[in-house]
């Protein structure tokens, strides 16, 4: 591991740190300040819009000045964001914190995968992307017990702390993040062909945020409803963070060697799979394993996709091609839980997994079509 990917993977551990004593309670702190079962999940769904406008507009600058200074913003800014949360006199605040965090998180994760596929070679690209979402998931599985126990003795501890890793994020990738001058070229295809070209990853970002974020939204209660409560709900919760840590490393390995089409199929098909199986088993341990197994399929999904857009698009071309997929993941994150909400308000909580398996379907088909397409033209 050379010192460049060293010091990003530290900074994404610090910043998933931070980020993991503050996810959990924003609920919980809108709540005690008055905000309505409606306005905070307005006020999350205005977060991920904020992210996903800003993501868009985000490429073409990430290939022109590169990623560093753009990350060292989007630090700056969450980082001041989520230390003005506990002193936020009332909800209609909260809207203008969390556009201001989206902005600043989108200027973080887009410039930051960037620049991993760019200093990554090509036949480590795939495990580097795993790294980067193991190291994510490990920061951020250590922060909730530690900010929830602090919650508890000083509202606003948390926040205070998670801001500060942040900061020392910034200060490790501004120290040992040394980044590689990629010239900028006069490209050969329009944003349309680009889109095209990054058919598979695309899709594969709309299909993990879809699945993560309705699962996060929606499975409590679901579990609920089968009279799954406690410390048998949070097991299940547990699965599903375990799938998704340990999946990340070892599906990059493997599509570094077996290719990284092959991988993100049999993906599609598992997630087909495992969705579907929800509608068949009822017993608590299957349920479990069910989860895991989803959790597994999503943390191999997101950096296999990630290392497949280096070699698609050529390496000036990278900011905009990983800007397209972290809006594609943004909006996933404003559909999913839309889409899944409005199935479950004409039917009921049992239909929860069928919509998931629609958009894990037409991932898998997406993959089945660009292969026989590839295979036609070679």
């Amino acid at each position: 591991m050379n010192a460049a990917l060293f010091s990003i993977l530290l900074t994404v551990f610090f910043l998933a740190f931070g980020m993991s004593f503050v996810s959990p309670l924003v609920p919980l702190l809108l709540k005690s300040i008055g905000a309505s079962t409606a306005s905070i999940g307005q006020i999350q769904t205005t977060y991920f819009l904020s992210f996903t406008i800003t993501t868009l507009l985000l490429g073409r600058w990430i290939d022109r000045i590169g990623s560093k200074k753009i990350i060292l913003a989007g630090l700056t800014i969450f980082s001041l964001a989520i230390f003005l949360m506990p002193y936020m006199p009332g909800p209609k605040l909260f809207y203008l914190i969390r556009i201001i965090q989206g902005i600043g998180s989108a200027f973080i994760f887009a410039p930051t995968e960037a620049a991993i596929n760019i200093i990554s070679p090509p036949e480590k690209r795939g495990a580097n992307l795993g790294l980067y979402g193991l190291v994510f998931a490990v920061g951020f599985a250590f922060g909730p017990v530690v900010g929830t126990s602090l919650y508890a003795v000083n509202t606003a501890g948390p926040f205070i702390l998670g801001a500060v890793c942040c900061f020392i994020a910034s200060v490790v990738l501004f120290i040992g993040f040394a980044e590689t001058k990629v010239p900028v070229k006069k490209t050969e295809f329009g944003f349309l062909n680009l889109l095209g070209i990054l058919l598979i990853p695309l899709t594969a970002a709309l299909c993990y945020a879809f699945v993560e974020v309705s699962i996060a939204s929606f499975l409590s209660l679901y579990l609920d409803n089968m009279s799954i409560s406690g410390k048998y709900l949070g097991i299940v919760f547990t699965f599903f963070a375990i799938g998704g840590a340990v999946s990340p490393y070892p599906a990059g390995l493997v599509a570094d060697r077996w290719g990284k089409r092959p991988v993100l199929s049999c993906c599609g098909a598992v997630l087909v799979l495992s969705t579907l199986s929800f509608n068949f088993f009822q017993n608590y341990w299957i349920i479990c394993l069910l989860t895991c197994c989803i959790g597994l399929i999503a943390g191999a999904l997101y950096p296999v996709a990630l290392s497949l857009i280096g070699e698609l698009v050529p390496a000036h071309k990278i900011g905009v091609a990983n800007a397209s997929f972290t809006f594609f993941y943004g909006l996933g994150s404003v559909i999913g839980p839309l889409i899944t909400g409005w199935v479950l308000e004409v039917s009921s909580i049992q239909y929860l997994f069928y919509p998931m398996t629609v958009s894990a379907s037409l991932f898998f088909l997406v993959t089945i079509f660009s292969w026989l397409l590839q295979s036609k033209n070679q």
